[in-house]
């Protein structure tokens, strides 16, 4: 090969290299917290998909989602859920429950390559509660890590010791970019959330509250990103009191 020709193909890597570099990655993603594994909504399928129908995002997390427990019929909900809306459903279990399990919930428009689910129990910990992921090629080609986790209730403390094992098991590979929603169990101004602020965007800053659903007066749910590069073009809390004790979060946003 002349050095005119391996000129012109060193030129052309480079091109494409560029342009698949500057693809900026877009996605909607919508965190809800289904109460009781769905009890309000009596845990039907068609309630729920027809709400997230109702935004069309690429992807869902759940907190509080059961699995072939008693309570819920001995239904896989979140599966029923995505036969509905076409998605791929990705259940994280964090406890057994109603001879069944309770965890988090992911739906995804598209395949994912790799899924996880780590959990955590602190000392002074009410029940082991769990953080779940997924790992998806997007249509331009750019990967992104799609996260859910319901923080325990109990304390400060214990929220920031399941946060930092979080943090530890989720950017261990240098995995970038990443959003982490659900239910944080703590406001803003709380130890948790500033602990979370210092390596996560809060990508929804002063949106307004989240629970109750009805005149919410506490906000405890977020959409996080990392690294602190993501620009939100839009951020949206809905009610629907018929399907929940907590608002839902609907966010469209962008990474260069």
């Amino acid at each position: 090969m002349t050095l005119k020709k391996l000129y012109i193909a060193f030129c052309f890597i480079l091109i494409s290299f560029s342009f698949v570099q500057s693809q900026t990655i877009s996605v909607k993603i919508m965190t809800m917290n289904i109460k009781e594994g769905g009890e309000l909504a009596g845990y039907s399928a068609t309630v729920y998909a027809d709400c997230i129908r109702a935004y069309s995002p690429d992807f869902v997390v759940f907190q509080e989602m059961d699995n072939y427990t008693v309570r819920n019929g001995n239904q896989d909900l979140l599966s029923e859920i995505a036969v509905q809306l076409g998605m791929f459903p990705y259940f994280g279990k964090a406890i057994t429950y109603s001879s069944g399990d309770v965890g988090n919930g992911v739906l995804s428009k598209y395949p994912f390559y790799n899924a996880r689910t780590i959990t955590s129990k602190p000392s002074g910990a009410n029940e082991q509660r769990a953080c779940s992921w997924i790992d998806v090629v997007l249509p331009s080609k750019r990967k992104v890590r799609i996260a859910v986790t319901h923080l325990d209730v109990s304390t400060d403390q214990v929220r920031v010791s399941t946060l930092a094992k979080i943090n530890t098991e989720i950017l261990a590979d240098n995995f970038s970019p990443v959003l982490l929603a659900g239910d944080f169990n703590a406001t803003p101004a709380s130890e948790t959330m500033s602990y979370a602020f210092i390596k996560w965007q809060d990508i929804g800053t002063g949106t307004g509250n989240t629970i109750p659903s009805t005149e919410p007066t506490k906000r405890i749910d977020y959409i996080l990103g990392y690294p602190k590069t993501w620009i939100q073009k839009s951020y949206e809390i809905v009610s629907y009191p018929g399907l929940s004790d907590h608002c839902f979060v609907v966010a469209d946003l962008e990474f260069e």
